[in-house]
């Protein structure tokens, strides 16, 4: 672990006051986990802090205690003395709140992306941590903030979506020895199972079933793909439902090496998300960083500028590429 870049981390906690908390466009259980762990240990130090993200709480997030506190605009009263942001490994891909908040403020950037580009003023980058959540573990620690029953629970919403409930490559045994002081500090893993994983909305599974009628197996059965549209929402009067989980089900697909995931973005008709996941072989944060985007060898995404027809075009002809390529890590 990089202890100095860490206590870097804490010397601005401790010498500033007033912080904007921001992570990724489309949070998911790492970006939501990390930020209420980060909003908890800087305000038992005293300090004025706001979280503030471009897109909302995943549904299956809001249970863990203050994400109600996460806003969706920065308040025009809140001074932006210290942005800090979270599981982006460009400062891009927070939307547009990195912008907001202005592009001379000085910047705290907290990642455990290979493909981080250590744009912040102070870099706590550690991609040998299984989640930014796990990161914020020894950050609270070193800080001398306790671990209580809800900064665990943060951390361990943190640790189990980012590593698929402690079955990726990204868990370490420090990764259980964590979970396991969290649970001895109240974290109840069967009741966070059900919260994430269990508890879905019709609507949910509604939309699941038309996103997979769309699976496509190209290259051979190597790469696998589906999409979202906007319109699939509306049939079901919905404008947002969580989407983390979907790319698991092309993945799965046996003999399938690369799938990837289209969802057209809610606010612009010319940008499409897009998640990337290995099997194991092939390095997907190559993959999206031909499209400006990163992330890990076996997990990654990028923000596609075009639409929807345009992005599976361009990317289905780099992936049937990837396959025939390097391997993750090499």
């Amino acid at each position: 672990m990089d202890s100095d870049s860490m206590k870097k981390v804490i010397q601005v906690f401790r010498e500033r006051d007033n912080f904007l908390v921001t992570a990724h466009v489309n949070p998911e259980g790492d970006s939501i986990g990390s930020q209420l762990a980060i909003l908890y240990i800087l305000e038992k130090m005293g300090k004025n802090v706001c979280v503030v993200d471009h897109d909302r709480v995943p549904e299956n997030m809001k249970f863990l205690p203050g994400s109600e506190k996460i806003l969706s605009d920065i308040p025009g009263e809140v001074d932006v003395e210290t942005l800090v942001l979270l599981d982006c490994p460009v400062r891009e891909r927070t939307g547009n709140i990195a912008e907001k908040a202005g592009t001379d403020t000085f910047t705290v950037n907290i990642d455990h992306h290979v493909s981080n580009e250590y744009f912040g003023d102070v870099n706590w980058v550690e991609p040998g941590m299984s989640s930014v959540g796990e990161m914020a573990y020894f950050l609270a620690r070193e800080a001398g903030v306790g671990m209580s029953r809800e900064l665990a629970m943060y951390i361990y919403a943190a640790m189990i979506t980012d590593t698929g409930m402690f079955n990726y490559d990204n868990t370490s045994g420090t990764t259980h020895r964590v979970a396991g002081e969290l649970v001895d500090a109240g974290v109840e893993p069967r009741r966070m199972h059900s919260e994430i994983y269990e508890k879905k909305k019709a609507v949910e599974l509604r939309v699941l079933g038309k996103v997979l009628s769309t699976m496509q197996i190209t290259a051979g059965g190597k790469v696998a793909y589906i999409y979202l549209t906007r319109k699939m929402y509306k049939e079901e009067g919905s404008d947002f439902v969580a989407t983390e989980e979907f790319i698991n089900y092309p993945r799965s697909v046996k003999g399938v090496e690369i799938a990837v995931f289209f969802k057209e973005n809610a606010e612009s008709e010319d940008r499409v998300n897009v998640s990337f996941r290995s099997a194991g072989r092939i390095d997907v944060n190559r993959l999206a960083s031909v499209f400006g985007g990163g992330g890990h060898p076996a997990a990654s995404g990028c923000m596609f500028a075009g639409g929807l027809e345009q992005a599976i075009a361009a990317i289905m002809a780099e992936a049937g590429k990837a396959v025939d390529g390097p391997r993750a890590g090499r």
